[in-house]
């Protein structure tokens, strides 16, 4: 249930509920009871902590403030509630807090049960609401007390809000902030609803008021904001991933084309003919194959924003429980995205030991549950090296589950000029200064290479020729010569990487078969 819902709840006679909020939104939600009060002809009062005694919410010269009262000055507050009676709304913030261990004291318990039963028989229009960020009733309670939240805002509410803002302030202001009514700003406009996404409408509001003070054009203010916004999900096991530094991953041909039927069903058209957003792709191999890089060029594809999720935020949090609801709320609000996930198959070894007293087990459940139900279009890839350490029922949550191998000659050809052309501009435009049989040569040198291990070659090259004073050049022999400077992981863990690939029939592939001029000829055995 939503905060919208509490005066239905009201007219029935339900005299307590909790209900969950964000502390920005504070002042928003005392205003909305304030209103609601005035309908009822009801007095609205605060209490929490750092009060001595009950504070009414007043409104004064356009400004809702906090009187201070005699009421409730000496002892229990809620005590002092049950025994004088009397008629109004009491927002009580701090109370299901305040036991050992952030868990609700045996006698408050009985104090909230009493009030409820109290509600039932008087008369008296007599309300309160219970203001937590989260809010885990004991198992008795959770039939008495309704617990309501007053969630993130969707993409209109935000756009809406943000308009609102620079509207007023192109009003008040028009001398210095003119800049935010000019036509050329709409797409910075556009950049800035989207940096706004996942906060609260009050953080947005405090935000975007401190931004003005700094930022004179709409580009600045954008910046902030997401400056503040990665800082902030970054405690939340949640992070931006900045974009790829290479335009493609290189020989992922039939990836790429699954790409482009998943960004067709963004279009709301395709809602039209029962088609929903995917839920998501597991990318498999052994490491160092590009399968992180194809993450991000997945969502540069789609147009979305990519969060790279942590597992181990989450289960080291103080709360996992309250951690993981925030985060699957946040992930929610910030759709359409893409959620990544490094390392799946790491993060849930042991998932069903009750080594840390089944947190692990719950917060799975938890994530299981959200893959398979949410219908917000967020798309999940996770990169695993050992598919067969995810638990079954997590597996099957994912639409697409892909192999991503060493590889083969053409693909090698597209990584090495992927590299090539970002260190060296002889191979810029499809340009390269090198005949075939020297590409044959080099590929076949670097036959069992990653490549994670060509990118790094190429880069080396690049150091090394600008060290000795010849920026942006190389040389054929310079990457023959990287080439015995090191070890490929395919030769240093052969067993466990072969061990990976020998399960490649179980997943699609990423790249089709090699048709290029360096695909490796067939050769019978036997003549």
């Amino acid at each position: 249930m939503k905060l919208s819902d509490w005066p239905a709840l009201a007219d029935q006679n339900t005299g307590l509920v909790a209900l969950e909020y964000h502390t920005p939104d504070r002042m928003q939600i005392l205003q909305q009871f304030y209103h609601w009060g005035e309908e009822r002809s009801l007095s609205v009062f605060v209490w929490n902590p750092g009060y001595c005694g009950l504070q009414q919410l007043i409104k004064y010269q356009e400004q809702y403030i906090l009187q201070p009262t005699n009421r409730g000055k000496n002892g229990d507050i809620i005590q002092y509630l049950l025994e004088e009676y009397q008629p109004g709304i009491y927002l009580l913030e701090g109370l299901l807090n305040q036991g050992d261990g952030n868990k609700i004291s045996n006698k408050r318990a009985y104090q909230l049960l009493n009030s409820c039963h109290q509600a039932l028989w008087n008369q008296q229009h007599h309300y309160w609401v219970l203001l937590e960020t989260y809010v885990q009733l004991p198992l008795e309670l959770q039939p008495f007390i309704p617990v309501l939240s007053h969630p993130l805002p969707d993409q209109q509410q935000v756009q809406m809000v943000v308009q609102q803002f620079c509207d007023t302030w192109v009003e008040h202001n028009n001398y210095r902030y003119s800049w935010l009514e000019t036509t050329e700003k709409t797409a910075a406009l556009q950049l800035l609803f989207r940096a706004c996404q996942g906060l609260p409408i009050g953080e947005i509001n405090m935000l975007l008021q401190q931004c003005l003070g700094c930022a004179e054009q709409l580009e600045e203010m954008v910046q902030l904001v997401l400056e503040h916004k990665v800082n902030k999900l970054r405690g939340r096991g949640l992070e931006y991933i900045a974009q790829p530094d290479v335009p493609s991953a290189g020989g992922f041909d039939l990836l790429e084309k699954r790409w482009d039927t998943i960004t067709c069903l963004l279009q709301p058209k395709a809602q039209a003919y029962s088609l929903k957003f995917p839920t998501g792709m597991l990318l498999w191999g052994p490491p160092g194959t590009g399968k992180s890089l194809s993450a991000k060029l997945a969502a540069q594809k789609m147009g979305l924003p990519l969060l790279a999720a942590n597992w181990g935020v989450l289960l080291g949090s103080p709360d996992p429980d309250r951690a993981l609801k925030e985060f699957i709320a946040l992930v929610t609000s910030l759709a359409p995205c893409v959620l990544y996930w490094d390392d799946f198959d790491k993060g849930f070894a042991g998932w069903d030991s009750n080594a840390d007293g089944g947190v692990a087990r719950r917060l799975s459940a938890g994530l299981l549950t959200w893959m398979q139900e949410h219908q917000e279009p967020v798309y999940t890839i996770a990169t695993v090296n050992r598919l067969e350490m995810l638990p079954a029922e997590l597996v099957r949550r994912f639409d697409d589950i892909f192999f991503v191998d060493l590889p083969h000659e053409g693909a090698r050809y597209e990584v090495f000029n992927l590299h090539l052309a970002k260190f060296f501009p002889a191979f810029r435009d499809y340009n390269s200064p090198w005949n075939d049989d020297q590409w044959r040569r080099l590929l076949a040198e670097y036959r069992i290479c990653t490549p994670a291990e060509i990118g790094n070659a190429v880069r080396r090259c690049a150091e090394e020729a600008f060290y000795q004073g010849r920026p942006g050049q190389v040389e054929f022999e310079d990457l023959l010569q990287q080439r015995q400077e090191f070890t490929p992981a395919m030769e240093r863990e052969s067993e466990q990487i072969q061990a990976i690939r020998n399960q490649a029939i179980y997943a699609q592939p990423v790249a089709s078969q090699d048709v290029s001029r360096f695909a490796a000829q067939h050769q019978e055995l036997f003549e």
